[in-house]
């Protein structure tokens, strides 16, 4: 903005007629003085008025590692997974913690003060199915203490740890304590089980044909009935958000295995029900919404998280939740590709203004950080992703590959093998 001064003359007001004004250019240095100082002033007016945006990123660490994979766990922690092992980071201050030797893992099951981590075994050379059996190692998450060691394929479940073991068709399911491994209960030779998300359950079809509902915590039983089955050469138990169902399979001339009906029981009181909204995968896609994907057929859905009632189909789309709203990509494109719009939480519309950002950071299936390469692909443009939209964090002058958050922190890998910690300052209002 130029600031523009109007000079009235010394004698303005006074009722007498104005001195002639000297030729231009041939001012006195006193008023030249007076008229520059009060530029300035109004300059210094105007800038305060609109102060620049702050800093919102403030680098606690740097050092070149290349890794395979970034994670983080709890709140406060980041771990690094480079080839000779595992490296925790505080989140708040970017200082290593604890570091465990290994190779790569496949996967990081966070339960809360424990961290399981599982590192990779060699391929099998075996011609039989199994289970993709990992060398899982339990950690203190705040000390990096060994708790415990094990060979096993686990998932985690309303802070419990379940393992599975035998026939990948039909393992054995045992539940079992984070931080000792301690067997709590198991199920054996079940025809199939499906875990209860939504009821902390577990559900068993028993080998006398029996649906049986157990606590998962306990292995107690809470319920169990006798129920009609579906035709096919096998079925299997699968849970939604307020039904049960057993699926029947059966394998076609071309020896692909297709489901030949479900049959839907309410929640409640086992009372048959229909198959009308009903999706065995739910997962959260941020602003209070789920993506719902159906058994075998039909069209996955945008939900209302606390009611399942359908927003919109999700067809032909890939797409990733976000705290803005759902993150939509071209058809084919993964989700690493350039983004092509979000569906606004309020209204549920489309909106362009993440378009051409690229997502970074994915926490539990829920994109938070966003960036963009400029041109000479020497940067990277950050934004987070709030309930308000996309707000900026900055540019940082490195070419940024993947990132993970937690609150108020980011860590991020470079093109160039770098490895960076920053603290995620407060947007000022």
């Amino acid at each position: 903005m130029t600031a523009v001064l109007i000079d009235l003359g010394d004698d303005w007001g006074t009722g007498r007629a104005p001195e002639p004004e000297p030729p231009a250019g041939r001012r006195g240095p006193l008023r030249r003085a007076a008229m520059l100082a009060c530029a300035v002033l109004c300059a210094l007016t105007v800038t305060a008025a609109a102060p620049a945006p702050p800093r919102r990123l403030t680098e606690l660490a740097r050092w070149f590692q290349p890794v395979a994979a970034i994670s983080a766990v709890g709140s406060d922690t980041f771990l690094v997974n480079a080839m000779d092992g595992v490296a925790a980071y505080g989140a708040t201050d970017g200082r290593l913690r604890w570091r465990i030797a290994g190779g790569l893992i496949d996967w990081v099951q966070d339960t809360g003060d424990v961290v399981v981590l599982g590192f990779a075994q060699p391929e099998s050379t075996s011609s039989q199915p199994r289970l993709p059996l990992a060398d899982a190692v339990a950690v203190d998450r705040r000390t990096g203490r060994v708790l415990w060691r094990t060979q096993a394929y686990l998932e985690q479940v309303a802070g419990l740890l379940v393992s599975y073991a035998g026939d990948p068709d039909r393992p054995a399911v045992e539940v079992r304590d984070p931080a000792t491994f301690g067997l709590r209960w198991r199920v054996p030779g079940a025809r199939s089980f499906a875990l209860d998300r939504w009821g902390t359950g577990l559900w068993e079809l028993a080998a006398d044909g029996k649906l049986v509902e157990h606590d998962l915590a306990s292995g107690a039983v809470r319920r169990s009935a006798r129920v009609p089955l579906p035709p096919g050469d096998k079925v299997s138990v699968v849970v939604s958000r307020d039904a049960v169902g057993i699926a029947g399979r059966r394998f076609d001339a071309d020896g692909f295995e297709r489901t030949t009906d479900t049959l839907w029981y309410a929640r409640a009181d086992l009372a048959p029900v229909g198959g009308e909204n009903r999706w065995p995968w739910v997962v959260d896609c941020g602003a209070g919404t789920s993506c719902a994907y159906p058994l075998d057929r039909g069209k996955p859905q945008l939900i209302d998280t606390a009611t399942g009632t359908p927003i919109r189909p999700l067809e032909d789309t890939r797409h990733v939740g976000s705290p803005a709203g759902l993150l939509l990509f071209e058809a084919g494109d993964e989700v690493g590709s350039k983004i092509r719009a979000r569906v606004e939480p309020m209204r549920h519309q489309e909106r362009t203004d993440v378009a051409g950002w690229q997502v970074l950071s994915v926490t539990e299936q829920v994109a938070h950080v966003l960036g963009r390469v400029d041109q000479a692909r020497t940067a990277t443009h950050l934004a987070e992703l709030t309930a308000d939209g996309m707000r900026p964090l900055g540019r940082q002058p490195y070419v940024l590959m993947q990132c993970v958050s937690v609150p108020h922190a980011l860590l991020c890998t470079t093109t160039g093998g770098d490895v960076v910690i920053w603290r995620v300052g407060r947007e000022r209002a």
